[in-house]
């Protein structure tokens, strides 16, 4: 007995002697299988492969030995020797001094990151020396840090491609342009994503730096109403009453739940953008419910953007160049706090416009488009459209600026227009035609379209963007929600300029018609555009004086609806309205009036020849 139970329980010979097919009879119980043999010859196989890739390891390790020993050599013969060894031992001469290019831009990079993190680390230690500063010395020093503080924050607040001594002057422009290979500058063609991150966050800075002065502000009102008034303290000689001790209770609570809101701890920029959108609907229904707000809104120019996916096909933002598309942009991501898109890379990033280049993306909804005036990139879809039209001469005039300046923002010279003259009135003549041919094309489309006017958006920006939301959005009422937005967008700034993304140029409605002589008028008549000025409403423009331009009665309720029987169109899909006839070689008008163009583009070609 005692036999057989070692036998079965210690794995006796009769028992490794067992046929396959009683194991596959018995397919419920364990199945005990030898795999010595098959682990040796795995061991063996593993083995062979660690022996060959030593092998390969070594011999890639005396290639490359034997190559930089070889190019150590040929750095002290002369440019003859070393073609001359290089056609002998078969290699391009052409290779060699890309790769030795490639070799000295990566050591330069290397040297401009290592210099911007001691950048960045100098500041960060005037900052904390800054602050250590205020903490040691609240009562004595209280001017001198603030003006400390205040130049610190001056020499931080610099874009992302600039170089920290910015403010300086031109002396150390080389030292900044060094830095354009580490970091691309905002209106490089970065994806969508990025560009409204460093938007965002640059915006949530500022807003740092805003309630810091805030906070300092309110501050010195306090100690000097409390330091003006009498000793018994409820009143002074300038009538300013105590405060009670609920009042101030009420306002450092109040004051603390915003504080913590400015910058709320363990989120990402998206995530901040997306709370901030939601408190605001929360607030809506606070407001609608007659309750007491728990803190205090943002200021407008540093709220938080956010991009928005549409289910359907998107609206369109068209619009001749120069007459107004960029300040109805940024007027509408104010009151929407969504990003707007755009078609073409146009070098709007620098100015917040973010939206350059995300139409494929489906991250916008509202789209700028210049078409058929120029052709965009991709086609879209296009559901609805906000035309937006200025007069042909103030548009062409600004258009031709653009063009002659490169910048949005700059004028030519005196001296420059007399010099161009020539030039200036064939432009003149051939944009008309541009003009009359984009916007009869959209006037054509059967799709919904908001007909808005330049003159009234400077004028009446609030009445025009209620309109303008409204038609994008598709909402039959407004609410209390974006008539609160656009009161406090638009309404709140005092300035029209405070409400684009640039400062525009100086004139105003009308001034540019100085700069067309009644010839030039008169062949532009010739072009036949009246009839598309009476269909935009500016049948008896040149019948009245430039002075009561901007007396212009507005449209019907500052835009004008026209009826569709069309779902959607394609958008940059069809003939241009700028043929070959229509087309303007800039570079060669520059070239014979010795204008230098100031784009980025222009300065960075510039730059390459001379260093060449």
């Amino acid at each position: 007995m005692t036999t057989k139970k070692k036998g079965c329980g210690g794995g006796s010979a009769r028992q490794q002697q067992q046929p396959l097919n009683q194991q596959q009879q018995n397919p419920n119980q364990p199945q005990q299988t030898n795999n010595g043999s098959h682990t040796t010859h795995q061991n063996q196989y593993l083995q062979q492969r660690r022996q060959l890739q030593m092998q390969r390891n070594s011999r890639c390790r005396l290639f490359y030995l034997q190559r930089h020993l070889v190019l150590n050599c040929f750095n002290y013969l002369d440019q003859g020797g070393r073609e001359a060894a290089f056609s002998v031992m078969g290699w391009s001469m052409e290779n060699h001094q890309r790769h030795k290019q490639a070799m000295q831009r990566q050591r330069q990079i290397m040297e401009s990151v290592k210099e911007r993190q001691e950048w960045k680390k100098n500041i960060f230690k005037q900052v904390l020396n800054v602050e250590e500063t205020r903490n040691a010395n609240d009562e004595k020093g209280g001017n001198e840090d603030a003006s400390l503080c205040k130049d610190v924050e001056t020499r931080m607040v610099v874009s992302d491609s600039a170089h920290p001594d910015e403010s300086r002057g031109e002396e150390e422009e080389e030292d900044r342009e060094k830095f354009h290979d580490v970091l691309p500058p905002l209106f490089a063609r970065v994806d969508a994503d990025t560009l409204l991150a460093r938007l965002n966050t640059r915006r949530l800075y500022k807003r740092l730096l805003h309630y810091r002065r805030e906070d300092r502000r309110r501050l010195a009102e306090h100690l000097a109403k409390y330091a003006n008034a009498d000793g018994d303290g409820d009143t002074n000689g300038n009538g300013i009453v105590e405060e009670s001790i609920v009042d101030i209770y009420e306002g450092d609570l109040k004051n603390h739940k915003t504080a913590n809101r400015i910058y709320p701890k363990n989120m990402t920029i998206s995530q901040m953008a997306q709370k901030e959108w939601n408190d605001l609907l929360v607030v809506a229904g606070m407001r609608n419910q007659g309750k007491e707000l728990p803190y205090d809104p943002f200021p407008t120019q540093y709220e938080l953007l956010l991009f928005s996916a549409t289910q359907r096909a998107v609206a369109a933002l068209a619009s001749y160049p120069r007459s107004g598309n960029s300040l109805m942009r940024t007027m509408y991501e104010h009151t929407s706090l969504r990003v707007t898109g755009s078609d073409m890379q146009g070098g709007l990033a620098k100015h917040d416009l973010v939206g350059e280049m995300s139409v494929g993306c489906d991250k916008v909804q509202f789209v700028k488009t210049h078409f058929p005036e120029r052709r965009g990139s991709p086609q879209f879809r296009c559901c609805r459209a906000v035309l937006l039209v200025r007069n042909p001469f103030d548009a062409i005039e600004s258009h031709y600026n653009l063009m002659m300046t490169g910048t949005h923002t700059q004028n030519i010279s005196p001296e420059i227009r007399e010099k161009a003259t020539k030039y200036w009135e064939e432009f003149a003549v051939k944009e008309i035609r541009v003009w009359k041919n984009f916007h009869k094309y959209w006037l054509q489309q059967q799709i919904p379209i908001l007909l808005v006017r330049y003159e009234d958006l400077i004028r009446e920006p609030a009445k025009v963007m209620s309109r303008v939301v409204q038609f994008v959005l598709e909402i039959n009422d407004m609410g209390s929600f974006f008539g609160d937005r656009i009161d406090r967008c638009i309404k709140e700034q005092q300035e029209i300029e405070r409400l684009g993304s640039y400062k525009p140029r100086s004139g105003g409605i009308g001034k540019s018609l100085a700069k067309y002589s009644p010839e030039l008028i008169e062949k532009m008549k010739a072009e036949g555009f009246e009839e598309i000025l009476e269909a935009l409403h500016y049948g008896d423009l040149l019948k009245k004086p430039v002075e009561e331009w901007s007396k212009l009665p507005f449209l019907p309720e500052h835009a004008l609806e026209f009826e569709s029987s069309q779902d959607l169109i394609v958008v940059n899909q069809g003939d241009l309205s700028r043929t070959e006839k229509e087309s303007t070689k800039w570079n060669m008008v520059k070239k014979e009036l010795g204008i230098h163009c100031d784009c980025v583009h222009c300065k960075a070609k510039r730059s390459g020849k001379a260093e060449n």
